[in-house]
């Protein structure tokens, strides 16, 4: 008998065993890590109970009595075996002597009984537990942390697996809500934080609902850069308060630590992302083009905005800046204008700053050059109005015909009612093929709807994630692209050597060697140097470079492997025609032709000048050019013309195409007073040296093909 009640209450031990093991691998299989849960103290009560019996078995072998007091004190036994780890031994023994099986059951027991308590205790302090191990472990090899508590902190939280967050004055309450929740937490003073970073690399975000000041965010971070840690900080900020910062507060950083800062809107990320996905390019017939990539006599491009809150107030400038088509007319190329059209019944809505920019500024400002004013940057038609009216409805139908794709950006207050409205305008355009519906998604509705003609973008949970906000993937196309492409003074032996490879090599060994900590660092630091208005432009080309592709007929993927290359460069060739480059552009009548690298150099004209515009650049005067000598290292003299004023924010070149030409006629004028410009040859080295204005240009979009490829990138045939 005895001998059966062993067998038993073995396989009951293997029964817990087993149910502790199945449910501690589960929560590690479901969370990736160990989750101690307070579920565990429900094995206190089936592991008591087999120890119970396990000393009933014994009290009965040895002989005692089974009354009340016999066993109250069995109970008593088994408490002391869980709660003490303590063992009566004159209970244990003789049965474990006379049926061995026995020692295999009570030592099963005990250590199951220990494992419980031992789970059953640390499920109580778990959270914390499992938070002091993982602050130590982040801490100690880098990590993204985030500063301050607020919904957006724990929307990139819970996107970025291995990020914390760093609150120094939140309540017991909501640290321990925030840990229970499994969010990562350390609650410390900023010097104490300084003392446990290790040499790992840290990003610091700050987002704007936290209420930490910009100025407190900065001064803990400069604390901790000027301790020698790898770290850079991110700040959100909206489009005005950039610019302070960046002036103010980041200009006033000692030594290079103002490279390390980036500030970030949430919005403009959505919009730098939706004008790379999608820019109006991608979708346009073929059709609407001519071989050489103007768009033909009578065809027109509509943007449609049916709301304008914040989302599309933004993408209204990043279309307006990125968006730009040239036509020919009697042999010449000309700016055609996208046709935007806004929608909102809120009236303050419909005023900015950057309608009256569009409209006044840009009137008033260059009405009095010396040089032909810039064209305007679009054409604008601004309407309060109900979207749902008879008149609204008639007014989209109108955009959309054989002879004009329109392009349709629906952000109004809720997915559910943007989803429907672009179900709407579908059925409003049965039968039309030119256009297209995108939709703003926060909470990723596009599964509620399908259509190819609606396209979602700008979910809230993508937009929280590393590579967006700490490193998003553009911004460092453009760092890349200046220490690849940009004279760097005294540049160091690895940066040369990755410049002489050809462009197939340049990405393989680009990456390798920025795997050295300090060659990033390189890269961030050049990229700093450069004039706030040169960033710009540096990223404004880089976000512009699908757009260029697309209306070339290809698109801009990433590399899947070294071996896969893409289309080759010569069917490249065949779209992007450039006859100039084979003759080094010793021809200056070259740059006026209609050829479809013309027509790309015209329109990135046009939004280079729509740039400069947008960050309050004006056409610099004539009488405000002069000729400089300078002198280099070994005394030699040289003479120039320069045509800006970064600190004044003058750029000649804030003139049409063309008008580009009366500037090098008028630069020649100051550097070679007396001599006729209309007696030097075209060829002259003095005359193909100022049509340099020109040939950068060129020079850019000449090595498209390369820079994608060194960069990681692969051209695909648009079908």
């Amino acid at each position: 008998m005895f001998l059966a009640i062993g067998i038993a209450l073995l396989l009951v031990s293997l029964v817990i065993i087993a149910a502790i093991i199945f449910t501690t691998a589960r929560s590690v299989k479901e969370s990736g890590e160990l989750v101690i849960s307070k579920k565990s103290l429900l094995y206190l009560v089936p592991t008591f109970v087999l120890v119970f019996f396990l000393h009933v078995a014994g009290s009965v072998y040895n002989g005692d009595s089974l009354d009340f007091f016999g066993c109250f004190a069995l109970v008593g036994s088994a408490f002391e075996v869980i709660t003490k780890f303590s063992v009566d031994t004159s209970v244990v023994l003789p049965i474990c002597r006379a049926y061995p099986i026995f020692y295999v059951d009570f030592v099963l027991a005990y250590l199951t009984s220990g494992t419980t308590v031992i789970l059953s205790v640390a499920s109580l302090f778990s959270p914390r537990i499992r938070n002091y191990f993982s602050c130590r472990k982040l801490l100690r090899r880098g990590c993204d942390i985030v500063i301050g508590d607020c919904p957006d902190s724990e929307r990139y939280l819970r996107t970025n697996k291995g990020s914390m967050m760093f609150a120094s004055d939140i309540t017991r309450e909501r640290y321990a809500e925030l840990i229970k929740n499994g969010f990562t937490v350390i609650k410390c003073t900023s010097e104490q934080l300084n003392k446990n970073l290790g040499n790992g690399e840290y990003n610091f975000i700050l987002f704007g609902g936290t209420g930490i000041s910009y100025t407190s965010a900065l001064e803990g971070f400069i604390a901790v850069k000027n301790a020698r840690h790898s770290v850079t900080l991110s700040l959100e900020a909206n489009l005005g308060e950039v610019k302070v910062i960046k002036d103010a507060l980041i200009a006033a950083a000692n030594g290079k630590v103002n490279a390390y800062i980036n500030c970030f809107s949430k919005h403009e990320l959505i919009a730098r992302k939706f004008v790379t996905e999608h820019p109006i390019t991608k979708y346009i017939p073929e059709h609407f083009y001519n071989a050489n990539r103007t768009l033909k006599t009578g065809k027109s491009i509509n943007v449609v905005f049916v709301g304008f809150g914040k989302m599309n107030y933004q993408l209204f400038r990043m279309c307006a800046t990125q968006f730009h088509f040239a036509s020919v007319k009697d042999g010449i190329l000309c700016a055609e204008q996208v046709n935007y059209h806004v929608f909102d019944s809120d009236d303050s809505a419909l005023h900015n700053e950057f309608f009256s920019r569009l409209t006044y500024e840009t009137d008033e400002e260059f009405k009095d050059c010396d040089f032909p004013a810039p064209e305007r940057i679009c054409r604008l038609s601004v309407n309060r109005s109900d979207i749902n009216s008879v008149e609204a409805r008639r007014y989209f139908k109108e955009l959309v015909s054989g002879d004009s794709f329109s392009y349709f950006i629906v952000s109004l207050n809720d997915d559910l009612g943007d989803a429907s409205y672009a179900q709407t305008l579908v059925r409003l355009f049965r039968g039309e093929e030119n256009y297209r519906i995108f939709v703003r998604s926060r909470e990723n509705s596009e599964k509620l709807f399908g259509s190819d003609k609606i396209i979602y973008f700008g979910g809230v949970e993508s937009m929280y994630t590393h590579d967006n906000i700490v490193n998003d993937d553009l911004s460092e196309l453009a760092r890349r692209l200046n220490v690849l492409y940009n004279c760097i003074d005294n540049a160091p032996e690895w940066l040369k050597a990755v410049r002489k490879l050809p462009a197939a090599e340049r990405e393989a060994a680009f990456e390798r060697d920025l795997t050295d900590r300090s060659n990033r660092e390189f890269v961030r630091e050049q990229w700093e140097a450069r004039p706030l208005i040169e960033q710009a432009s540096n990223l404004y080309h880089a976000l512009n470079l699908p757009f260029k592709l697309n209306l070339l007929g290809f698109g801009m993927v990433k590399k899947e492997s070294d071996s896969d290359s893409g289309a080759p460069e010569e069917e490249f060739k065949k779209v992007y025609v450039n006859s100039g480059r084979e003759t080094g552009y010793s021809d200056i009548d070259f740059y006026f032709g209609t050829e479809s690298s013309n027509v790309l150099a015209f329109i990135e004209h046009s939004r280079w000048n729509a740039l400069y515009i947008l960050y309050d650049y004006r056409q610099m005067k004539k009488k405000d050019m002069r000729p400089v000598i300078k002198k280099d290292a070994e005394g030699a003299e040289s003479v120039s013309v320069p045509h800006k004023n970064t600190e004044l924010k003058q750029h000649a070149c804030l003139t049409t195409y063309y008008g580009i030409k009366e500037l090098i006629e008028y630069k020649f004028s100051l550097l070679y007073p007396g001599t006729p410009l209309e007696g030097v040859s075209r060829d002259d080295p003095k005359l193909t040296e100022l049509y340099s204005l020109y040939r950068y240009d060129y020079m850019d979009l000449d090595r498209i093909y390369e820079e994608i490829s060194a960069l990681g990138y692969k051209l695909v045939k648009r079908g």
